[in-house]
């Protein structure tokens, strides 16, 4: 199967607050990154792309990492640091 039509959802972290969350359509990868430099400003972000499967919603880890889950659930570069 191939999507012609990709979405992609988008979470920063604002410092201490919750999460802010947006999914973006009608753009290509690159119009995407774009819009998180402008619109992130330095904040935490991780980038997925959106599949559909029927009744789903699947989530696929392009770039960043999500703070909120389980550190041991994060990619071996991700690791954290004792301080």
């Amino acid at each position: 199967m191939q999507e012609d039509a990709p979405s992609y959802r988008v979470y920063c972290w604002p410092g201490s607050r919750a999460k802010e969350e947006w999914e973006l359509s009608g753009a290509d990868l690159y119009e995407v990154l774009e819009w998180i430099r402008s619109t992130a400003r330095g904040r935490s972000y991780s980038l997925w792309a959106t599949t559909r499967p029927p009744g789903n919603v699947c989530l696929v880890r392009l770039q960043g990492i999500d703070p909120d889950a389980d550190a041991g659930s994060w990619p071996a570069w991700a690791g954290q640091t004792s301080g």
